[in-house]
């Protein structure tokens, strides 16, 4: 009875505690569901709307703390990790990322878990906590090699890879990211995407290595996975920095081709800062090829739109950049201007290696202009940030210019301690190119007080330079060691120098040659893609005008209508209006034709100007080459026509021994002969540097080489500010089956070539045998 009594007690008292505890259980399944969905709207808002993906990860967070809902805790605080690290408050994601790990720890997610502590390891590293970091990397490895799981293996490796890097161990970096790779396999947009950033990372490190071509290749990898991806952002990109690796293998052509497919992929999508490296990577190449205005052009943009953001770091580099720009067409002052603007900068917005360029390069400025106190204390300042850097190859630079400021000042003294330092700093970090630098002018110091030290110093850098391929240093050296050997009356070792000096400099010319081909070929290039683009524009432009000339149309139709309105208005006002109206017309016909004749006039000297080459008034290569095109165009084409291609023999040498102001005026001389000695049908037109190119219409080879001939003699009895100079020729004609005005000019181009082989001062006509010797 009373087991009877006590059971219908129990059932009674359970029933109303179910009846209390179901509402608080409906409550908890809301509050579930509620922080789940706020969660699942942070993580689909976190690239769209970050700010809003924070708001919501936050409260996601909130909420299922005070329910303990610790799954949806850890994942809120992994996302707030990763959305923390973009806007860089480190700690925050820091802390984040850690609390993520521990909760999956607990929860037993090692998936989870490992994601979570690369997290936190990748934050570390940013804030160069990198003792912490190496001790979280030592406990994770092992552990995601046991897990076995190929992504959390391949981020894992890559965040030690990371840490290596962050520790400019550069090649451990490379090894870890390899690895990182072999399990980043699957065929998965997001796991290939990382694969394509590895590849990145990897090209980086090379990069820093100064292994120029495994740079390229892995950026180009990078390239095709994101082309595949269709990752449009990350291709502009990558495309900008491979034209920087393409840049340093000196493949000019290639690398102008990936800068501007860069900056046409920036043109259709919202990547304002991309586009402004992608424009200041196009004018550094610019500059490289020699096309300086595209180079200012460019570069110019760039540093509108940093200007515009008010970024310091991207002033300052495109300062720079600009003020490269200068320097290399001699302005030194506009040149110093922008470096100057860089170095006003505020400092701690400036990183400190583009400071240091802005300081350097004004410290050689005013040491070229005599102004050695300011030299001297600019290339100081720029030595300290170097020495604070623990950068040793820009030590040994600035240590350099010290010392030729010193050596300027006849403060001999200090100038060979300066020298003693560039060269041992340049020694410890094994760079033979900062050895050779300072060996050189370090040895011609000491000409007057060790004859002994400066040979060796001057066999040294003979040895580096022959060693490393430096053709230049190598003539630099033998010159020296030739004085030298001569100042001491050796005269059979200084005959055997300038044996030498006088082989590599026929090296050095051949390749010039070459190079200058090269260079040549990468500015025809650069000059098609902009032809390609002003057509468009052109076209562009034309569709805007005859838009405009129909709304003319239309308003003047409309004008029309309202006059003929007026005249059927009959009122005493009628005739004085129209008088009126006239006269206004009048004045505006006399305004428009006014500006109009201004208008032709101007353009007739800018037509003018743009066929011209500015310094020696001859035909410039556009309109040499437009001529040609039009005379191969006619039917039937001509059977007599010729080119001659003349080049100044040892031009060079007069814009070193005289200065360029006397070699423009042997340009203007020689350009002023050609004009004057040739028919008034004949053609004369600056083909580039001291080279000339003549076309003769309706004239036979055999007239062409008489033609020749009499250049040649002319130019070798006239003297140019009492200098006398002599040309090679090369003549070609279009009965020798020149299917294009290139190809005619190449054959000229050849016999030039031959000319010059043979001694130069001499003409020489193509023939079959010539080209065949060629190849």
């Amino acid at each position: 009875m009373r087991f009877f009594v006590f059971t219908l007690l129990l059932i009674v008292l359970t029933s109303a505690h179910a009846q209390q505890a179901s509402p608080l259980l409906s409550a908890d399944k809301a509050s579930f569901q509620r922080a789940d969905a706020l969660l699942s709207k942070a993580q689909l808002a976190q690239d769209s709307s970050p700010k809003r993906s924070t708001i919501w990860a936050n409260q996601a967070l909130e909420l299922s703390q005070e329910i303990d809902d610790f799954s949806t805790t850890a994942q809120a605080h992994f996302l707030l990790g990763k959305l923390s690290i973009r806007t860089g408050q480190n700690k925050t994601s820091q802390h984040h990322f850690f609390a993520a790990s521990a909760i999956f720890e607990k929860l037993n997610d090692t998936e989870n878990y490992i994601l979570s502590y690369v997290g936190y390891i990748d934050v570390l590293v940013k804030d160069k906590q990198l003792t912490k970091a190496e001790n979280a990397i030592a406990t994770l490895v092992p552990l995601a090699f046991q897990y076995g799981e190929a992504f959390p293996i391949a981020i894992t490796l890559r965040a030690k890879g990371d840490y290596h890097f962050a520790k400019t161990q550069y090649s451990i970096a490379v090894v870890q990211y390899l690895m990182a790779i072999e399990y980043l396999t699957a065929n998965e947009s997001h796991i290939q995407k990382l694969n394509a950033r590895t590849h990145v990372r990897i090209a980086e490190a090379y990069k820093r290595l100064e292994n120029r071509e495994k740079t390229a290749e892995h950026y180009g990898i990078a390239l095709a996975v994101f082309t595949d991806l269709n990752e449009v952002k990350s291709m502009a990109r990558t495309l900008n920095t491979l034209a920087e690796a393409e840049r340093y293998l000196g493949n000019l052509v290639l690398a102008l081709d990936y800068a501007l497919r860069s900056l046409a992929l920036h043109g259709q999508i919202d990547d304002a800062k991309g586009r402004a490296k992608a424009l200041m990577g196009a004018g550094i190449i610019y500059r490289h090829i020699g096309r300086y205005e595209q180079s200012l052009k460019h570069v110019h943009q760039a540093h509108r739109y940093y200007k515009k953001v008010n970024n310091a770091t991207g002033i300052a580099k495109t300062s720079n950049q600009i003020g490269h720009i200068y320097f290399r067409l001699e302005q030194f002052d506009q040149a110093r201007s922008f470096y100057m603007l860089s170095i006003s900068l505020p400092e701690e917005k400036v990183e400190p290696k583009t400071l240091a360029t802005a300081l350097r390069e004004s410290a050689i400025i005013d040491w070229k202009k005599g102004d050695y106190a300011s030299a001297t204390t600019l290339a100081k300042k720029a030595d300290n940030i170097y020495r604070k850097s623990n950068d040793k190859a820009k030590q040994s630079i600035t240590q350099r210019i010290m010392a030729n400021i010193q050596r300027d000042e006849n403060n001999v003294s200090s100038a060979l301690n300066y020298y003693r330092e560039s060269l041992d700093l340049a020694t410890e970090i094994e760079s033979d190119f900062y050895q050779i630098k300072t060996l050189i002018p370090f040895a011609t110091m000491l000409f007057d007080t060790d004859m002994e030290e400066a040979i060796t110093l001057l066999k040294t850098a003979a040895t580096l330079a022959h060693k490393n391929g430096y053709k230049g240093f190598m003539l630099e050296s033998y010159r020296y060691l030739r004085l030298a050997e001569k100042s001491r009356g050796n005269t059979a070792a200084s005959l055997q120098y300038a044996e030498q000096e006088i082989a590599m400099s026929e090296v050095i010319q051949e390749d010039n040659n070459n190079n200058e081909l090269a260079l040549e070929k990468a500015k025809l290039h650069s000059l098609r893609l902009e032809i390609e683009l002003e057509t468009l524009r052109e076209k562009t432009k034309l569709d805007k005008l005859e838009l405009a000339r129909k709304n003319n149309e239309i308003e003047i139709a409309q004008q029309a209508t309202t006059i003929s309105e007026l005249e059927l208005t009959k009122n005493r006002y009628a005739s004085v209006a129209l008088a009126l109206l006239l006269a206004v017309c009048l004045i505006l016909v006399l305004l428009i034709y006014r500006r109009f004749m201004v208008s032709k006039q101007r353009n007739q000297e800018l037509g003018y100007l743009a066929t011209r080459d500015p310094l020696t008034n001859s035909f410039n290569r556009r309109v040499l080459f437009d001529l040609m095109k039009r005379d191969f165009a006619r039917n039937p084409q001509p059977e007599d026509y010729c080119v001659i291609m003349v080049d100044i023999d040892y031009f060079k040498s007069i814009n070193d021994n005289y200065g360029h102001t006397i070699g423009d005026s042997v340009l203007r001389g020689v350009a002023n002969t050609l004009q004057s000695c040739v028919r008034q049908n004949d053609v004369v037109a600056r083909f580039g540097g001291e080279e000339f190119c003549i076309v003769l219409p309706d004239t036979s080879y055999h007239q062409a080489m008489r033609i020749a001939e009499n250049l040649r003699e002319t130019i070798q009895v006239r003297r140019f500010d009492d200098i006398a100079v002599t040309c090679s020729l090369g003549v070609s004609s279009i009965r020798f089956d020149a299917k294009s005005p290139s190809e005619l000019i190449d054959q000229a181009d050849l016999a030039l070539f031959k000319s010059k082989s043979l001694g130069r001062n001499q003409v020489t006509l193509w023939s079959e045998a010539l080209a065949r010797a060629q190849d």
